[in-house]
């Protein structure tokens, strides 16, 4: 993973000496540097009657990146960004399991239901490239659009749960399957775990995003409010028996740039 991380940079890096090279001769705000840092809302989408992909909800995460914006006009401009984002979802209640998971001897499509809290959080290092358009406001300040392309390496994946309950073979909760021998009455199985997944996703993540922004022109530099959204085309689930989610997110972020 240090390889993927250092492979981007060094992309990164790389197109901006490009552009730099490109722009020689030119006025050198031609080319912007910056960072910046936000508030991630992913959420995982899908499910096409997999109940392993249903009802998943939106979980907050972290975000921060490294942008390269190359100015072609007034209007217009490319945008490269390396970015850190904290993305997966959340589920709470009754939900599915695959039953292979709670005991290895039942059929494989087999799922049993429990009542649980399950997060999954995948963090991924993304790339985007997108075309700009700006509309200015005053002297000092302006409004974007952006869009393009993105792909996105993951990092690492997780998956914690907590709670304890009643396994059932149903999602009515009618069919106990934690039955005390002894007893005959059901019991509560434990759920609290933080389990690694990483190799359950998929390493590669191909999507589009896009967005809007204020750009506020401050001290010698400038003040950058993003929003943007992204959306993956491609599954995230190396094995779809164990779902066939999309990944996608909501980002706010505030970031500062400075002309080259």
């Amino acid at each position: 993973m240090k390889k993927i991380i250092v492979t981007s940079i060094i992309l990164l890096c790389s197109m901006a000496m490009v552009i730099a090279q490109k722009s020689s001769g030119k006025n050198t705000s031609d080319l912007t540097v910056g960072a910046f840092v936000g508030l991630n809302i992913p959420q995982l989408t899908g499910g096409s009657g997999n109940p392993l992909s249903e009802n998943w909800k939106s979980r907050q995460g972290d975000a921060f990146g490294f942008t390269v914006n190359w100015y072609t006009g007034t209007h217009f401009a490319w945008r490269a960004d390396i970015l850190y984002s904290s993305e997966g979802g959340q589920r709470n209640g009754m939900q599915a399991l695959a039953g292979s998971s709670f005991n290895p001897q039942v059929p494989a499509g087999t799922y049993f239901y429990a009542t649980y809290n399950n997060e999954s959080v995948l963090n991924y290092l993304e790339i985007p490239i997108m075309a700009k358009y700006f509309i200015s406001l005053s002297k000092s300040s302006r409004l974007y659009l952006d869009f393009g392309p993105y792909i996105g390496f993951m990092l690492n994946a997780k998956q914690i749960t907590s709670g304890s309950s009643i396994v059932y073979a149903d999602k009515a909760g009618t069919q106990p399957v934690t039955v005390n021998p002894l007893t005959g009455q059901p019991y509560a199985a434990p759920f609290d775990a933080n389990t690694d997944i990483t190799g359950q996703i998929n390493k590669i993540n191909l999507g589009l995003t896009g967005g809007a922004g204020f750009t506020q022109r401050l001290i010698f530099g400038e003040l950058v409010l993003d929003v943007r959204g992204a959306y993956g085309l491609s599954t995230i689930q190396h094995n779809p028996d164990n779902g066939d989610n999309h990944i996608g997110n909501l980002l706010v972020s505030l970031g500062y740039s400075i002309p080259l």
